[in-house]
């Protein structure tokens, strides 16, 4: 994550949007209910990281506050000027954690320091995707993504698959993991490209989506986000990390050649008999190896998980905010009224 966090003037926009010309106008001035939303939304940011004991630096705070819509310029000002929300965040250097939750300081840098490395290991190691037929994206996701994983920690990835292929990209990549003695990189997420639509909509899948690292074919992977235009709505001041956009596979042709020849192979009806083939072998193995995990498997989707987080996670958001927000609320209330 980037240290020296930059002003932006004006107000956030979601990607691809255009700010008119002409002189950037002063922001209005923040009602005091308008200052309350911001506060309780900043709270809300911070106690989802807090659940992965991460603080969060200005930007990023911004980047995944919920509900509102705000610039890194009024979150500062809140952060330094309300009196009751300072009785709930703490800052150290640039970074903002829960009242009593110092430690989760050192864990960040410490976890971020470790991530960045597995990062630069992983993208050398999954450079052989570039070769998998009918692969169009892939993006990492969970915690190496949020650079928050620890020594030895799997490599989360989302694949986007060609149309009515998906079942076979998903073969040729298990036997390139097993081949590859890559037992540590897990495919949870199967998407095609003829259906990027996700239906359920809450704060877990926007966080997700928003903080996967697409490391190969970007353009892909961000037509996906377009098709979820939802995730805006959860965080309407979402900013793209600038430094993270790098994250990329070094192209490799003699790759790219050998993905192209398989296809063109299993071009028109083989390619479908072969579809045919692993989705029926494939869904029955994962079924019968499986039971106790998390398990979508669809025509268009395959979503495979150990253990499902989702639930447990958002109630303990919810929790956290609750609590911490009854403890902003309090703060309010025992401020004293300053005469006009």
């Amino acid at each position: 994550m980037a240290s020296n966090i930059q002003s932006v003037p004006g107000p956030a926009h979601k990607p691809g949007a255009t700010t008119p010309g002409g002189p950037v106008e002063k922001p209005a001035e923040i009602t005091p209910e308008a200052g309350r939303r911001i506060d309780e939304s900043i709270v809300a940011a911070l106690c989802y990281a807090d659940i992965f004991r991460f603080a969060l630096t200005l930007e990023e705070i911004v980047r995944f506050v919920p509900g509102v819509r705000i610039t890194i310029d009024e979150a500062a000002a809140r952060l330094r000027s309300s009196e009751e929300l300072r009785t709930v965040v703490k800052q150290k250097g640039n970074l903002y954690y829960l009242d009593g939750r110092d430690d989760n300081c050192q864990r960040r840098l410490d976890r971020e320091a470790e991530s960045r490395r597995q990062l630069d290991i992983a993208l050398r190691r999954i450079i052989p995707l570039q070769g998998v037929p009918f692969l169009r994206a892939a993006a990492i996701t969970g915690a190496l993504a949020a650079l928050n994983s620890p020594a030895g920690d799997d490599i989360d990835l989302l694949i986007i698959s060609a149309r009515r292929r998906i079942w076979s990209t998903f073969f040729f990549l298990r036997l390139w993991r097993r081949f590859g003695q890559n037992p540590d990189i897990c495919f949870n997420v199967f998407l095609t490209e003829g259906d990027l639509v996700f239906s359920n909509r809450n704060m877990f899948y926007a966080r997700e989506i928003l903080g996967a690292l697409p490391v190969y074919n970007a353009p892909a992977f961000e037509r996906f986000r377009a098709a979820n235009c939802w995730i805006y709505d959860v965080f309407p001041s979402y900013l793209p990390d600038i430094e993270l956009q790098d994250c990329r596979l070094p192209a490799s042709p003699r790759w790219r050649r050998q993905q192209r020849t398989v296809e063109k192979m299993l071009a028109g009806p083989v390619g479908d008999l072969l579809e045919m083939a692993v989705r029926k072998l494939q869904s029955r193995k994962l079924a019968s190896v499986s039971p106790g995990a998390s398990l979508t498997m669809r025509r268009n989707r395959i979503k495979l998980h150990k253990q499902d987080n989702r639930f447990p996670i958002l109630d303990k958001y919810n929790q956290r905010v609750q609590d911490w927000t009854a403890r902003y609320r309090e703060a309010a209330c025992d401020r004293p009224v300053r005469p006009a």
